[in-house]
């Protein structure tokens, strides 16, 4: 018996919606968070997304059902969540965009700064249960660049975040765009890419698969 590995994404947590800050498909209510979070943890035993990476790559057989959980952006209104994640002892890796991490950088679509995680607070993220992943440097589509740009973006990216204690060699895909080339500087990078496809994962096959769960994609999509 082989159980699949569940990876789930979300964006930005905060208990009112507001169009400066986030796009609805991004945002989530605390509470409904909270509850989908909890219903999950009883259908799942959450581990840490380098400990499915390796699950995946060497399980034959595996009788547990396993989730992970994974956040991008690095919206600001994620750091008022992270106690609670920690209190119910569920790892975390964050997808940033290490250009926004300033304060004043705007990033397009988004009118209101500062909305992102800072540099300072991002550094002070010091808990065994937070991991720092990439989300690209500007969280710009990396199918629209060619090679060059997009390892050059990449580089950018990891110059930053790898100086982060809690980094790892994760790279999640901006909306989930990739091709044969991003995927071949990420293996040439020694990058693990991650995907939002929707998919679970059995073994590792060029990627981590995940699920959303923002409230736009509705609770029983993924807790039903």
């Amino acid at each position: 018996m082989l159980c699949p590995i569940e990876v789930f994404v979300f964006h930005a947590v905060s208990d009112r919606y507001d169009e400066k800050l986030n796009q609805r498909a991004d945002w989530t209510p605390t509470d409904e968070f909270k509850t989908n979070i909890l219903a999950l943890k009883d259908k799942y035993h959450f581990i840490s997304l380098d400990e499915a990476f390796q699950k995946l790559r060497r399980d034959l057989i595996r009788t547990i059902n396993y989730a992970v959980l994974t956040c991008d952006d690095g919206f600001a209104s994620v750091m008022d969540i992270l106690p609670f994640l920690e209190k119910q002892q569920i790892p975390v890796t964050l997808f940033v965009n290490p250009k926004y991490m300033d304060g004043v950088s705007k990033r397009e679509g988004y009118t209101d700064n500062p909305q992102y995680i800072l540099k300072d607070e991002m550094w002070n993220l010091r808990s065994p249960m937070i991991t720092i992943g990439m989300h690209g440097y500007e969280h710009n589509d990396a199918t629209q660049m060619s090679k060059e740009e997009f390892a050059h973006s990449v580089e950018k990216c990891m110059s930053i975040l790898e100086q982060h204690p809690q980094y790892v060699p994760f790279y999640a895909y901006t909306w989930g765009n990739y091709s044969p080339m991003t995927q071949q500087v990420l293996i040439e990078k020694e990058l693990i890419p991650v995907f939002t496809d929707g998919e679970s994962n059995y073994r590792y096959r060029q990627g981590i698969g995940r699920k959303p769960i923002d409230s736009y994609y509705l609770k029983k999509k993924v807790i039903n």
